[in-house]
């Protein structure tokens, strides 16, 4: 005849379904079994087998912990025991522990793994008894329903990774409180406590992250071409991932024997860009590639970036206002400026410093000046003159070295031509009129900006002029130097720039 695991096994399964007493006590509805697997076999037995013994001695160990309340050693004890000899009463006893520790589900689910593999040691009434205590505790047992943004963040609940379709369907959980927590490369951590109910099925849990990263996903055509973002290796033909938002990077795709393809991209927060980028074409002379693949785990270093540097053109324009008029007039008109036309033409040495040269022409017509004159009883009739300067001379462009947007300066010195041309007064030999002009050296300073778009080169500057004036102060206009003792003519203003580079 069998020997039967447990004498009382109606005993432990109705014990499943009440609370256990913290004392020691006999076995009773309250109780796990406490006669070990085989114990009958082994009593008959001169010596029993090693997993039996082995069975007997974490059986025993469980019944004592359980009988402490230390469920948690207990629940180890009796899985030590199932694992080493299966049988009924220790995995009935795995059940118990499981329920005291309030963990509903998984205590279902091991009287569920009894029915499967152990019925045929239970009578009648012992698997309907465990059948009665599945019943309740899948009462005690709930579900929510995760829905995360974006829908690939790694979701937790309670410390247990959880795939997508079982977010999707529902995961099962014990009644109370549950921490899940989404997580996702490029975006802030999200943790949510949620409160689940007996009978609560599929409760809903929403989890949108906030990013805090933009987002680059490139795609090469080539397999074998490494992708390189700021200067360090990603990946091998795709990557996807997170980078500091509003801030330029570099982009590098890049393989043994081709031309590296290169780019500067700026990503806002939360958008993602696509770049689909193409190695370029096969270096001459290059040695051929080894036709295998890639070695999983090993990304080579990416080459240094492509310095910086080629011709350039620019057409500028300007508006400044002298620091003086000529011949102690004063303008309060809006045509007291000179408008300014130029041609600059350069070469960008590397990447923060450029030689140009740089020819200008302006012009200042003025309509309404007056002589300033400490006599109020003398008339100050309304002059007409014109200013023209045309500049000649080099420049030292320094700039930082952003790839789209990028501060530049120009400091130049060269020659610069005055004309003046002051038109007399009708009727009035007093104001003859006359002209002047003369070589002088001047002296430009500009601070501003300039964006890359493409090749083509915008960009906009305050504009700081010194020129000289003792070349045009030697002619004489109605027997008065053209600034007086003043060699220098201060001018300040503003300017644009359009053009195109072969950067």
């Amino acid at each position: 005849m069998r020997a039967r695991a447990v004498p009382a096994t109606a005993v432990v399964l109705l014990g499943a379904l009440a609370p256990l007493p913290a004392r020691a006590a006999p076995p009773s509805a309250s109780q796990p079994a406490v006669s070990p697997p085989a114990a009958s076999a082994a009593a008959a037995t001169p010596e029993a087998p090693d997993a039996t013994v082995e069975a007997r001695r974490h059986f025993k160990l469980g019944i004592r912990l359980y009988q402490d309340t230390n469920y948690p050693g207990a629940l180890a004890e009796f899985e030590a025991a199932y694992a080493a000899k299966p049988g009924a009463g220790s995995l009935q006893n795995v059940a118990l522990c499981q329920k005291a520790l309030f963990r509903y589900r998984e205590a279902a689910a091991t009287l569920e793994q009894l029915l499967a593999r152990h019925a045929a040691e239970l009578s009648e009434g012992e698997q309907k008894a465990v059948r009665d205590a599945i019943t309740e505790l899948d009462a005690l047992v709930g579900s929510i329903v995760v829905e995360v943004e974006p829908n690939d963040a790694k979701v937790t609940i309670d410390g247990r990774a959880v795939a997508p379709n079982e977010l999707h369907a529902g995961v099962e959980v014990n009644v109370g409180e549950h921490t899940v927590i989404a997580d996702e490369p490029g975006y802030a951590r999200l943790v949510r406590v949620v409160s689940v109910a007996s009978g609560q099925k599929k409760l809903p849990v929403e989890m949108k992250l906030k990013a805090t990263d933009g987002f680059l996903n490139i795609v090469t055509r080539d397999p074998r071409a490494a992708i390189a973002i700021d200067g360090v290796t990603r990946a091998f033909h795709s990557f996807r991932g997170g980078v500091k938002p509003d801030t330029e990077h570099l982009v590098q795709v890049f393989r043994d024997g081709y031309e590296t393809y290169e780019t500067t991209v700026t990503v806002a927060l939360g958008a993602t860009l696509d770049l689909h980028p193409e190695l370029g074409p096969p270096i001459a002379g290059a040695e051929p590639e080894s036709a295998t693949a890639p070695q999983p785990g090993v990304l080579p270093a990416p080459p240094p970036s492509r310095v910086q540097k080629g011709y350039y053109g620019l057409l500028t324009l300007g508006v400044l206002g002298l620091g003086q008029h000529p011949l102690s007039l004063t303008s309060a008109r809006s045509d007291g400026a000179m408008g300014t036309l130029g041609l600059r033409a350069g070469y960008r040495l590397w990447a923060p410093v450029a030689g140009e040269l740089m020819l200008d022409y302006g012009r200042l017509n003025v309509d309404g000046a007056t002589t300033v004159t400490n006599d109020s009883t003398l008339m100050n009739p309304s002059r007409k003159y014109s200013l023209t300067a045309v500049r000649f001379g080099p420049n030292l462009r320094l700039m930082t070295t952003g790839k789209t947007l990028r501060f530049s300066s120009a400091i130049g010195v060269g020659v610069v031509h005055h004309k003046l041309l002051l038109d007399a007064v009708s009727g009035n030999a007093s104001y003859p009129g006359g002209s002047a002009s003369g070589y002088d050296p001047y002296f430009l300073l500009e601070l501003g900006i300039q964006w890359s778009l493409g090749r083509a080169l915008l960009g906009a500057e305050i504009v700081t002029l010194i020129d000289g004036a003792s070349g045009l102060n030697k002619q004489k206009v109605e027997d008065s130097s053209a600034f007086g003792s003043t060699n220098t003519l201060p001018l300040f203003g503003l300017g644009l720039h359009g053009g195109y580079s072969l950067w």
